[in-house]
């Protein structure tokens, strides 16, 4: 056995040998090209064969690279237009503060504290909202509330320690003393189911028109004179009626309440009749 075995190996060493001097002297060239020949046709056929594979295994990954390219810009996207939107409301609260501000130092004689709007009374037989300042924070039942222009919002009615609410002047049961500018003709703006407000007890005889602006009166203690209420809308009734119907639009935007002043240094005083 080990005879056969070395008998093998030692013509596979003369055979290799000899393949070998056979290339080195170009004797083999013509098998080779032979070979090439037969095996040429089948070899372009295998890469023929292989080349789509090869093409579309390289869309896949070409295609998984793109997904994940745009998954990852689409999410700094999202990220940069929460910043853009975060900015840009940090701006619109950094200017009510400034005009809140301006409001402030418009009256050095009087005394604000700023309020966040938390939520608005859900209830539609109420006109309320409810601000991010308490009992803590020295608020007193009957304050006032205004905000741009120093325009009425309302009164604080329901006290908290770190909260209150805020009855607005459309509320059905709110009353205000109030005054026309122009022709100083009294009366009482009061509130309504509808959110709209009236003039109530204007004489007939008073000079009262379209665009007269209305304004507090310190008659009965509640409010202190001169804070804006709106303008008058509309002016009717009739000639025998013994007072005129008027109406009026709020000059604070009640609907979008953000930010409002609390008047701390007025008290509101509830007058004894004699």
């Amino acid at each position: 056995m080990s005879s056969r075995v070395g008998t093998w190996t030692l013509g596979i060493a003369v055979l290799s040998l000899a393949l070998i001097l056979l290339s080195k002297a170009g004797l083999l060239d013509p098998l080779q090209s032979g070979v090439l020949s037969i095996t040429s046709p089948v070899q372009h056929g295998l890469k023929n064969a292989a080349d789509p594979l090869a093409a579309w295994l390289s869309n896949v990954k070409d295609d998984g690279d793109i997904r994940s390219e745009n998954d990852r810009l689409r999410a700094e996207n999202e990220q940069l237009k929460g910043e853009v939107v975060r900015l840009r409301e940090g701006q619109v609260q950094l200017q009510e503060l400034q005009k809140l501000l301006q409001i402030k130092q418009s009256y050095p004689d009087e005394e604000f504290i700023a309020a966040n709007v938390l939520a608005k009374d859900p209830s539609s037989l109420k006109e309320a909202v409810a601000i991010d300042r308490g009992k803590r924070d020295g608020l007193r039942e009957g304050m006032v509330v205004v905000t741009e222009g120093h325009s009425v919002v309302g009164t604080v009615t329901h006290l908290f320690d770190s909260y209150s609410w805020v009855t607005l002047i459309t509320d059905p049961n709110s009353a205000v003393s109030a005054m026309v500018q122009e022709s100083r003709a009294q009366g009482v703006v009061t509130g309504s189911y509808s959110s709209k407000l009236s003039i109530e007890f204007v004489a007939q005889g008073a000079a009262v028109k379209d665009g007269d602006v209305v304004i507090t009166s310190a008659i009965g203690g509640l409010y202190p004179p001169g804070l804006v209420i709106g303008k008058v809308t509309d002016v009717g009734g009739m000639a025998q009626d013994l007072f005129k119907k008027v109406t009026l639009e709020p000059l604070a935007s009640l609907s979008h309440l953000e930010t409002v002043l609390v008047l701390t240094s007025f008290l509101p005083t509830n007058l004894e009749t004699p």
